[in-house]
């Protein structure tokens, strides 16, 4: 994996960003569509976090930051984690337009939104959220532990957990 520090210099700032977006795009954006169920959504919280990260560079003033990568997927957290506060049902992908974001076969792609939703709203939203990066934004677990800011088996641990209990809930329905 690419570790990406942005440089402040003209053209090279304008290159490294543009590697960023290239690299992470895709993830990010599976990862925003899980969270909000809607890719018109999904690619406005993935446009904000680049606004986001281009103005904190320039306020910055040539400060690299530690982890860009972590940056990104925490900020996308907190952006859809807004979102969803600010609306009270969520928007379904249609499925013509899930291929778009998620570029996987969309055949289920609705039921099964609604199954991994309903699964992981009933496990505590710690667990949930390392399931969320791990499976949809494409993170190990150092990734997320930076992520999150917490410890690399605190991340395995609350996977394994949030697995364990979506595995019991399954083999009971």
């Amino acid at each position: 994996m690419k570790t990406f520090t942005l440089k402040r210099s003209g053209t090279g700032q304008n290159t490294d960003m543009a590697l960023l977006m290239k690299a992470e795009r895709t993830n990010l954006l599976r990862y925003a569509c899980y969270r909000l169920g809607d890719p018109d959504d999904a690619e406005d919280a993935v446009q904000d976090i680049f606004i986001r990260l281009h103005a904190r560079q320039q306020e910055a003033e040539g400060k690299p930051l530690s982890n860009l990568r972590s940056y990104l997927y925490r900020s996308l957290s907190n952006i859809c984690t807004d979102r969803l506060r600010r609306r009270h049902t969520r928007v379904l992908v249609p499925i013509e337009q899930a291929a778009q974001v998620c570029e996987e076969p969309t055949e289920n792609f609705e039921q099964e939104f609604q199954m991994i939703s309903r699964l992981l709203s009933c496990i505590p939203e710690e667990q949930a959220e390392v399931i969320r990066l791990r499976l949809h934004g494409g993170n190990s677990f150092a990734d997320i532990a930076d992520i999150l800011n917490i410890p690399v088996s605190t991340a395995k641990s609350r996977f394994q957990y949030g697995i364990d209990k979506i595995r019991n809930q399954i083999k009971r329905q």
